[in-house]
């Protein structure tokens, strides 16, 4: 009974079947009543039945042609130059990549002209009005005269200092493009570190993902030898072949991954074309430990919100100053000088104005009370702000904890016993099939690829999360959160 080896489990009768060594059951007699059995509506349950060559009815070339259609050698993976570059190019560390955005980014370059645009009108708002000069001609044809004839010159003189509360108002407004264009650089070096994570992360899972598609393909490759031998039934490669291609897929996905978070990278950076190099560092690298009041005394000491929010309180309050002093008038000033041609042989006047608004029907109430209520809206939203920014902070900082008592968890001895844990059951399963199902072997494997996955996960997220609080606390440096805390590595799987 060469089909069957006499250490493989008889674990169907139709498999025996198509070796000629066991009658044909009626399977109709079964119907409905056998509890294993697939529906019929399950995609894939009318593929025929696995017709195993007989070992001693064939050639040994034809019998390995037939091992050959029976389990095919996967399509192999193209490599990619993006999802991972050659070393030999050269590491980008995360500082070179900021001092790149320095150079390329749109926004850092808006943010600058925002600036200027801000000073601009400061310059202006402190600026008094033009005087009016022109000709003037009085009286004509007066007696049957030319009248008078000559210039003018008029000014209004702005009273009370407003053009210097105006301008004090601007210059709040020229401050605070100023922390906008650093609040800018803190959403660019945040968008740089997320993308530069990311992409530690994808590549790494890409690793992963290659060396269980290896693994798993050297299994295949095993078991297909088993076969042929004759210690293996003919059904367990095709198992090893179903995992195989996710594994297969598993690789796919994981380099479309890594291909996609370089391109964010490159638009974080501000040049989308960006040439795919090596990424300095690991995602496993050691993370800053933190407290959250500390986190929290910091964030609330130089976010650039709250600053903002407490520029705008001064702002509304000198607008408020200024509302109160519109009503005091301004002064208009003229001055006309002429020649009088009415009489010969005439002479030269001059006329002299001096007068203003007089403030009896309009006192600016309307605007003082607007400017009132709006100095109040100001004062809240300072406080306002201020319980956004600890809600966030809250947020990530509940994220970050979470994930570095998972990453604790993951301690190195316990990611490595995984890994050698699927080792001992795979070498027992070759040394003793008969202790060891087929179906433990393919548990452990699945069990490692799910516990690595299941740490770079936890490791991606503590990072992203320490990238948020980084923003919150607007660092220009992650690593200045707090003091560094190891992590376990991520095991290598080939070793």
């Amino acid at each position: 009974m060469d089909c069957v080896p006499k250490t493989a489990d008889n674990v169907a009768t139709q498999y025996l079947q198509t070796c000629g060594e066991v009658p044909a059951t009626n399977t109709s007699t079964l119907g409905s009543s056998d509890p294993l059995k697939l529906p019929p509506e399950l995609p894939g349950t009318q593929t025929p039945d696995l017709i195993a060559p007989l070992r001693d009815k064939l050639d040994p070339q034809a019998y390995q042609e037939e091992l050959k259609r029976l389990y095919p050698e996967p399509s192999m993976i193209p490599s990619n130059a993006i999802a991972m570059p050659d070393p030999a190019g050269g590491e980008s560390a995360l500082e070179s990549l900021h001092e790149l955005a320095r150079q390329n980014h749109p926004g850092l370059k808006a943010a600058v002209a925002n600036v200027e645009v801000a000073r601009g009108l400061m310059i202006q708002a402190g600026l008094p009005p033009n005087p009016s000069v022109g000709y003037q001609a009085d009286t004509v044809r007066t007696i049957n005269t030319p009248g008078y004839h000559g210039a003018y010159l008029q000014q209004t003189v702005v009273t009370a200092q407003k053009l210097g509360l105006a301008a004090e108002a601007a210059a709040v407004d020229y401050a605070n493009a100023m922390v906008e264009q650093r609040k800018t650089w803190i959403t660019v070096m945040t968008e740089i570190r997320r993308a530069y994570f990311d992409v530690l992360a994808a590549r790494q899972r890409m690793v992963l993902a290659s060396a269980f598609f290896d693994l798993t393909h050297r299994a295949y490759e095993a078991q297909i030898q088993l076969v042929t031998a004759g210690e293996a039934a003919p059904y367990e490669p095709l198992q090893l072949r179903v995992i195989l291609t996710q594994a297969r897929a598993s690789v796919i996905k994981s380099q479309q991954e890594s291909i996609a978070a370089w391109r964010r990278l490159g638009a974080a950076v501000g040049c989308p074309d960006l040439q795919a190099t090596p990424i300095d560092g690991r995602i496993d690298c050691s993370v800053p430990a933190i407290q959250y009041e500390e986190a929290l005394a910091r964030m609330n000491a130089v976010h650039t919100d709250l600053e903002m929010a407490e520029n705008a309180v001064r702002k509304q309050q000198t607008l408020v100053e200024l509302a109160d002093r519109q009503v005091i008038p301004d002064v208009n000033v003229g001055f006309v000088l002429q020649r009088d041609y009415t009489f010969e042989p005439g002479t030269t006047t001059y006329n002299l104005m001096l007068g203003g608004d007089l403030p009896v029907l309009n006192r600016n109430q309307g605007n003082r009370i607007a400017r009132r209520a709006e100095a109040v809206r100001a004062s809240q939203q300072v406080q306002n702000t201020r319980n956004t920014l600890t809600a966030a902070l809250a947020n990530a900082f509940g994220k970050y904890e979470a994930n570095r008592q998972l990453a604790e968890s993951f301690q190195s001895e316990a990611l490595r016993d995984q890994v050698r844990a699927y080792r001992g059951v795979y070498q027992r399963y070759l040394a003793d099939p008969a202790s060891v199902s087929f179906n433990d072997v393919i548990v452990a494997q699945q069990t490692v690829a799910q516990v690595l996955n299941q740490y770079l996960d936890i490791l991606q997220s503590q990072w992203q999360s320490l990238v948020d609080i980084g923003e919150l606390l607007q660092v220009d440096d992650l690593m200045e959160l707090g003091p560094l805390s190891q992590v376990a590595t991520v095991p290598d799987v080939t070793e």
